[in-house]
């Protein structure tokens, strides 16, 4: 049986999400299953990849530290752990899958035109969202984006995986199934 994107499941129960067309970009749709002034606890298909993301880039804090960002370790394990909008399942994207947010004609942040987003992670520190995707060589490695811009010193680049990045879950796909710790 084909599942509608429109849909998602919890615990094998179809639970239907009543998903808003983002204006002025009608390539991601937002479900608000909550404030709706308040975008922190939204989520957003991006009906181009079916992949659905949180709308807040950033809604990773620390509670010991009061830190944003995390070694590629702790980024994987609080994705896995991670229950957002009533939902869990969530992961690290791959290269691939956060690549497929990047609009290089713009920069910081690097994303297309009128995205519905908030929160993102840009500017002069160069911050680096991590990925589930490993380096081959070097092993101790895994990639990251970087939501400058190409022209503002952002991209795709490796980072030793005890660096610090932030985390930016995605839920459906298929990435993150081969993961080399």
């Amino acid at each position: 049986m084909h599942t509608p994107i429109w849909e998602l499941f919890q615990d094998g129960k179809e639970n239907p999400v009543h998903w808003t067309d983002h204006t002025p970009n009608r390539r991601f749709a937002i479900y608000n299953p909550g404030d709706t002034r308040n975008p922190d606890d939204d989520l957003v298909l991006d009906k181009e990849t079916g992949l659905i993301w949180p709308r807040n880039a950033n809604l990773f804090i620390d509670p010991n530290t009061k830190a944003n960002a995390c070694n590629w370790l702790d980024a994987n394990t609080t994705c896995r752990n991670f229950t957002f909008a009533n939902r869990q399942g969530w992961r690290l994207p791959t290269v691939e899958e956060l690549s497929s947010l990047v609009d290089t004609r713009n920069s910081s942040p690097s994303l297309p035109t009128g995205h519905p987003f908030v929160s993102v992670k840009f500017g002069a520190d160069n911050p680096v969202y991590w990925t589930s995707t490993n380096s081959e060589n070097p092993t101790g490695a895994a990639w990251f984006i970087n939501l400058n811009g190409p022209n503002a010193g952002g991209g795709v680049g490796l980072s030793d995986k005890a660096g610090v990045g932030f985390v930016w879950p995605v839920r459906g796909g298929h990435g993150g199934v081969n993961w080399n710790w």
